[in-house]
């Protein structure tokens, strides 16, 4: 354990002090902030980030792949991971090290949107319990983000690959449980849109706990993260 956190407090500095993290984070803010300005505060609506919520699941989409995109293939690409590797420590404590790593820069870069609720609370009475929901949603579905982002890093030594990989998995993901429940019956159609993530997110954005959503983003985090442990061990037998 104590392994684990070592390599995700040696993760964190490395987002934060890179030009890279600069960049996504000021992506982010100032994508979340345009939908904050032209969605909060409209008037005769409820004082609610409900409206930022709603579409912050396509934002997260391409913000997640790019925190994780460089976690494997800088590693591979620069010929460091060999000497990671070399130390006493295995794929699932580098692994899930990486994860938390990339996790508490995705919480770093989230804090700033916390003067959305002050200035709610300026002008209305926002919901705090649907605002702590809204954020529990955005927590899980970007653990599930992370974690398939580091799959793909772990496939491959471009980043720029690992980020298309993992981009184009949740938008086939997103959208083709939008398309395909049309041509399908209507027991298959009804479990298609279950795993639909945005409509999932959107509960959340209301203020709704659903205990089989909280499962549905921390299943798939985990069983990306066992099969970038996976994909690691087999490239040291190789």
């Amino acid at each position: 354990m104590s392994r684990t956190i070592t390599i995700a407090a040696r993760e964190l500095p490395a987002y934060l002090l890179s030009p890279g993290g600069y960049v996504i984070s000021a992506l982010f803010l100032v994508i979340t902030g345009f939908l904050f300005s032209f969605g909060g505060f409209d008037q005769g609506q409820t004082a609610s980030l409900r409206p930022t919520f709603e579409v912050i699941t396509w934002v997260l989409l391409f913000i997640c792949p790019a925190i994780a995109m460089r976690t494997f293939s800088e590693e591979f690409r620069s010929g460091t991971y060999e000497a990671l590797m070399t130390t006493p420590v295995n794929e699932r404590q580098v692994v899930v090290g990486k994860f938390f790593g990339a996790l508490g820069f995705l919480v770093v870069i989230l804090l700033p949107t916390a003067i959305y609720a002050f200035a709610l609370e300026i002008y209305g009475r926002p919901d705090y319990g649907e605002l702590l929901c809204g954020y529990l949603g955005v927590l899980l579905a970007g653990s599930a983000y992370l974690a398939a982002g580091i799959l793909a890093s772990t496939l491959t030594s471009s980043q720029v690959v690992a980020f298309l990989l993992a981009v184009f998995f949740w938008m086939g993901l997103t959208v083709g449980t939008k398309l395909l429940p049309a041509r399908l019956g209507e027991d298959w159609a009804q479990i298609v849109i279950s795993l639909d993530p945005d409509i999932r997110l959107r509960d959340f954005g209301i203020g709704l706990i659903d205990t089989s959503n909280i499962v549905y983003f921390l299943s798939l985090t985990v069983v990306f993260l066992i099969a970038a442990v996976k994909s690691l061990e087999i490239r040291r037998l190789r």
